[in-house]
């Protein structure tokens, strides 16, 4: 390999992990129990899945603006996190 072309597969990493990097998102939602908590994610997880998408994980095939809505629906605060 050329030195010119040494740097190509970190730089593809780089760009790889930057593109696959979510943001976090916080629901808040007042007395909520761990457990349910975790039953309306899966619920709107679920919901809220694009088959057609293209990712290398599934989370990546949630449309969040979906998600968010669902959660809403179940009484929750949604806000992005840092």
């Amino acid at each position: 390999m050329t030195p010119r072309w040494r740097s190509v597969p970190a730089g593809l990493a780089v760009v790889l992990l930057v593109g696959c990097a979510e943001r976090e998102w916080i629901y808040e939602k007042k007395n909520v129990t761990p457990t349910r908590y975790d039953r309306d994610m899966a619920i709107c997880r679920q919901e809220a899945l694009d088959p057609k998408a293209f990712a290398l994980f599934a989370s990546g095939r949630v449309n969040r603006d979906m998600l968010n809505r669902c959660m809403e629906r179940k009484g929750y605060a949604v806000r992005r996190g840092k």
